[in-house]
């Protein structure tokens, strides 16, 4: 083979890495020149072993971290995520009880840890575990997006683990019942929303965002309705 024919293979090499490089960087919201610089590095360097992305607080933090993405509403508190953000971000993730279910992939492997972590410390392991679902809060136009719609947010037993921690015969809910296991999720990081409304929350929900509480309330166990 020529020198020629050699630079002639090396230029549509080139040329094709370029186009490869651009298409990446107009996936990721990146600005598309076919180069890759530091931004565009980041995003093609897997994490490094052991290594978790930032746990944001606000919802400005939540799209830095996790990714934006435009949506349009569907029935009820159901949304239509737009473009290809699913596609790039939610994995499905295995739990150790068998359970197959998907999360944002910056979150996914770490509720795997915890929430084996977690059914250990307590003795207390939840059938029903909800996961990814592209939703509203409330049913309502202006209604923000739950962070269910990020794959960053977790439902454990909706039954048993209602609104302000009180199951229909009267009794605590389980998570209350067994607050080891909030304390693992809460020693990572993330928030659960049995603290919220004064400690009479959302008692199945836990997300991977950083509590809103004032600092050590989140350290002692909430009150029993």
């Amino acid at each position: 083979m020529t020198k020629t024919r050699r630079l002639e293979l090396l230029a549509m090499d080139l040329g094709a890495v370029e186009l490869l490089v651009e298409e990446f960087q107009i996936a990721h919201g990146l600005a598309p020149d076919g180069d890759p610089g530091p931004k565009t590095l980041a995003e093609l360097r897997p994490a490094a072993p052991g290594a978790a992305a930032p746990i944001p607080k606000t919802r400005s933090g939540v799209r830095d971290v996790y990714g934006s993405f435009s949506w349009t509403p569907g029935r009820g508190r159901s949304v239509e995520i737009d473009g290809d953000w699913a596609e790039r971000n939610i994995r499905t993730f295995e739990l150790h009880t068998g359970q197959r279910r998907r999360m944002h992939r910056l979150a996914g492997a770490e509720l795997v840890d915890l929430f084996e972590r977690a059914c250990a410390a307590s003795g207390y392991t939840p059938k029903s575990v909800q996961t990814f679902n592209p939703r509203r809060i409330k049913a309502k136009k202006n209604s923000k997006l739950s962070m269910h719609a990020y794959g960053i947010a977790v439902d454990f037993d909706p039954i048993d683990n209602p609104w302000r921690g009180r199951r229909k015969d009267g009794s605590p809910s389980l998570l209350r019942q067994n607050m080891a296991f909030v304390e693992v999720f809460e020693a990572a990081g993330w928030s659960w929303g049995g603290r919220w409304s004064g400690g009479l929350g959302d008692d199945m929900h836990f997300e991977r965002r950083a509590p809103r509480l004032p600092a050590g309330v989140r350290s002692s166990p909430p009150r029993n309705p």
